[in-house]
């Protein structure tokens, strides 16, 4: 017997083939668009844009997985996997990254996370104590 969404204390949400929305879209769940969206999403779960799903807006997400077009801001904050049928335009934050043979990609890509300082300081004083010959 199949779990029910609440059940599972997972929220999804479906825009289906042949639908349109202009405005903003906001979730606590998943969401799966294969319709049409000229506004922003923010989803505190996983993104799925369909082989016939189209995006133009700003979006968040924690994961997203493109196999449709996007186009504008994305930022997914843990794994942004483009299938190979997938098309992104526009400036692309991401956690980690997976692309597909045969996708499309154009604009600015950024990893986001923690960024290490790296010290050189300590390999300055090494040199300086080093004599040469």
């Amino acid at each position: 017997m199949a779990k029910s969404n609440e059940s599972e204390g997972v929220l999804r949400n479906h825009l289906a083939a042949g639908t349109q929305v202009k405005g903003d879209i906001i979730t606590q769940g998943d969401i799966r668009i294969d319709g049409k969206v000229d506004g922003s999403i923010t989803s505190k779960g996983k993104l799925v844009v369909g082989n016939t799903g189209e995006i133009e807006g700003d979006i968040k997400c924690i994961t997203a997985n493109i196999s449709g077009i996007i186009r504008g801001v994305l930022h997914v904050s843990e794994m942004l996997k483009v299938q190979a049928t997938g098309k992104l335009s526009g400036e692309v934050t991401y956690g980690k990254l997976t692309v597909e043979a045969g996708a499309e990609l154009e604009g600015n890509y950024t990893i986001s996370g923690k960024v290490k300082d790296i010290s050189t300081s300590g390999q300055q004083q090494k040199r300086t104590s080093e004599k040469t010959a």
